[in-house]
């Protein structure tokens, strides 16, 4: 593969160099045509000296700020760096950070590995929490976000638990939708695939009164044909979204800013991508009747008010989820008891927060504090299991669940200059945790006269609360560079097991961690190369891991001991020439557990010192683009995973995965036509694997398209 891998990197390499040198056409120098009004060239164009790379501001501590002088390990994608690096969807983002990898289980529930940190079934979170303009979408359900109309994606590296709260245990993707102004703007787009896929959509936004009301609307319809045959009927992994998004904000008067943002999306897809056994097969077993369906909704009403002394902030959000699915098993474990089952979910959550603040332009110390609180209503409706049938007996499972999440949690944090080259960053937040649960398990008769199942009916309760501080110490002794180092604490509530029976534990603790990290932000030649590296190291406490439970049939949630992370990361980005821009980003991560004896109905297995499954060692990308005044663009990138391994025995393992992406196009005035490629190479890999049911859930496929945009 490391040969074949090599091969591939030159083969890109060279291809792309073709493209930059093989276009005398648009080579710098007299009569190369402007080309006047194009946004995205104007927001893409060098300021100033045309070698330097552009600022970029972020909101990482609820106040804006420059990421070069923000001391913490940070991912910025600008709205014209989504457009340029063909981003369409959430795990288009995902897939630009090293360190991480994702998954999709059956249902389209998403597993994530991050610094070593995994998502655990049970608890259903995962260890990077989406926000979407301050809507929280920390589930494993239905991980997924509207990236039209996007100001920028802010992907913060490292536990952010003092200014974000629980769960935050590895990072935090905060999604910013542009904010419309007095400026009239628009753009309709189309893309069409070599599989069959297209997508159309449209955006629109601007002033209902001037300097004081304004909109934005977008939607969109996204049909995807599938890459995956079915072995047992005529169907494939086809599916198709809905989206619609929208915003009315508001400035009745200076230094007052109110926004109401909602966006809804409606997915139906016929049936998880999945094969049979480890090798990659493009062939799934899934049944004819399977399918996913999810809902979710999202509303944000935000608010700031600036006074003299102070800026006062408050966000109000709204979530609803809904997930439908079944899954026929008859085909991939024929010997197995259980044929077929499905889930119905429901989830609704509201939070409020208020924030009160020092202005942005305020000299001297800088402060933050706030109260947060939240309501979360879990109720799974269904989670059936329907049996074989053994002569006249018809065995069937049902595990209702309903859990009732209250959260409160005041916070603050200061930052205090030391003289002329030190700030000092201290903070604390007190979160605490409620949770009720209803638990269920009802075998009907037939069941229970096979296996000797009686019904369980309990209802548990029980809180959790953490001290979180977070020191950080910066020094910047110059405007180009800056050295940082912290420490943190950050937790994830314990909570009880949903597919629990009798014989199974009912909870899981709550997971805690000590983050220590160390980084530097560096720029140099007049900005023209920004090198960011960081080191960390994380101690967790009780790690909550995804269990596989033999006599249940499902995975739970269950704590491991002891585990320990640390690794290293590597941003940098060079401006080459004012027209050539190159991109690397790589991790290093070593995770292992320190104690973790798993007891079950098979025995006990001790898996210290292995490996923390679904964690490369290796990741990262690289990327080189291309944009001439005269329109042409080309951009080529590379994203490289190493070897992992898919359980805690370390028993079961995948390759390292190499895949090549491409774009080129030409830009003019108010039409943009471009070509890409995914995967151009075909890698063949599967994203997950579970090793107690033998299913793989294959990556994409080599994939070819055309867009085509159009700007007003």
């Amino acid at each position: 593969m490391r040969k074949t891998a090599n091969l591939f990197t030159a083969a890109a390499v060279m291809v792309l160099a073709g493209l930059l040198g093989g276009v005398p056409a648009f080579a710098a120098g007299e009569g190369a045509p402007p080309v006047p009004g194009a946004a995205a060239r104007e927001a893409a164009a060098p300021q100033g000296d045309p070698y330097a790379l552009p600022p970029v501001v972020v909101t990482a501590d609820k106040r804006e700020t420059d990421v070069q002088k923000t001391p913490m390990s940070i991912t910025v994608l600008t709205s014209q760096d989504i457009e340029d690096g063909n981003i369409h969807s959430i795990d288009d983002v995902l897939r630009r950070i090293p360190g991480l990898q994702v998954g999709r289980l059956l249902g389209g529930a998403s597993v994530m590995t991050f610094r070593g940190m995994p998502s655990a079934t049970g608890t259903n979170v995962n260890p990077l929490i989406i926000y979407i303009d301050g809507v929280p979408a920390d589930t494993m359900i239905n991980l997924d976000a509207n990236l039209m109309d996007i100001e920028r994606v802010e992907v913060l590296r490292g536990a952010q638990s003092v200014i974000y709260g629980k769960n935050t245990l590895g990072g935090i993707i905060n999604i910013i939708t542009r904010k419309p102004d007095n400026t009239f703007t628009g753009k309709a787009f189309t893309r069409a695939e070599s599989s069959g896929s297209y997508v159309a959509g449209a955006s629109v936004g601007g002033p209902i009164r001037d300097d004081e009301l304004y909109f934005s609307l977008s939607a969109m319809h996204d049909y995807s044909r599938g890459f995956m045959d079915n072995r047992h009927s005529d169907d494939k992994d086809d599916g198709r979204k809905e989206r619609v998004k929208g915003q009315l904000r508001a400035t009745p008067a200076p230094g007052t800013d109110f926004a109401l943002h909602f966006d809804y999306t409606q997915s139906r897809k016929d049936m998880s991508p999945y094969s049979l056994g480890a090798p990659y097969s493009k062939t799934s077993e899934a049944g004819p009747s399977d399918f996913e369906d999810s809902d979710t909704f999202n509303t944000a009403l935000t608010g700031k008010v600036e006074f003299a002394p102070l800026t006062f902030e408050t966000v109000t959000t709204v979530r609803f989820e809904r997930q439908d699915y079944a899954f026929d098993m008859n085909n991939v474990m024929p010997g197995f008891f259980m044929s077929d089952g499905g889930r119905k979910v429901d989830r609704s959550e509201v939070t409020q927060e208020f924030r009160l603040r020092s202005p942005d332009d305020k000299e001297g110390v800088a402060w933050l504090a706030g109260l947060y609180g939240g309501y979360t209503d879990l109720n799974m409706k269904n989670i059936d299991l329907k049996y074989q049938q053994i002569g006249p007996l018809r065995p069937y499972l049902n595990q209702p669940y309903r859990e009732f999440a209250q959260d409160l949690a005041p916070f603050g944090q200061l930052e205090i200059p030391l003289g002329d080259e030190f700030t000092l960053t201290t903070g604390l937040r007190w979160h605490y945790t409620q949770k009720r649960a209803s638990i269920s398990y009802e075998p009907n008769a037939d069941l229970q006269a096979m296996t000797g199942a009686t019904p369980m009916h309990t209802r548990e309760s029980d809180a959790w609360d953490e001290l979180l501080p977070r020191v950080n110490l910066r020094w910047q002794p110059t405007d180009e560079h800056m050295l940082y180092g912290g420490v943190s604490r950050s937790f994830i509530p314990g909570g009880y097991n949903y597919a629990a029976t009798k014989n199974v534990k009912l909870t899981y603790a709550e997971e805690t961690a000590w983050n220590y990290e160390l980084g530097a932000k560096t720029s140099w030649f007049g900005n023209r190369l920004v090198v960011n590296p960081v080191l960390y190291y994380i101690e967790l406490e009780d790690l909550q891991v995804m269990s596989w439970d033999p006599a249940a049939g499902v995975y739970l949630a269950d704590n491991a001991g002891k585990a320990t992370s640390y690794g290293a990361e590597l941003d940098i980005t060079w401006r080459i020439l004012p027209n050539l821009d190159a991109e690397f980003s790589a991790g290093y991560t070593h995770a292992k557990y320190d104690e973790y004896s798993k007891v079950d109905a098979t025995g006990t297995a001790v898996y210290d010192d292995k490996w923390i499954p679904n964690t490369p060692r290796l990741s990262g990308m690289a990327a080189l683009q291309y944009r001439h005044e005269s329109g042409f663009f080309a951009r080529g990138e590379l994203h490289y995973s190493d070897r992992l391994y898919w359980d805690d025995a370390n028993t079961y393992s995948r390759n390292d995965v190499l895949t090549v992406d491409m774009r080129i196009g030409y830009e003019m005035d108010a039409f943009d036509v471009y070509l890409y490629g995914r995967n151009l190479f075909n890698e063949r890999y599967q994203q997950l694997f579970s090793s107690p049911m033998k299913l793989g859930f294959n990556g994409q496929p080599q994939t070819f398209g055309l867009e085509v945009v159009y700007r007003f």
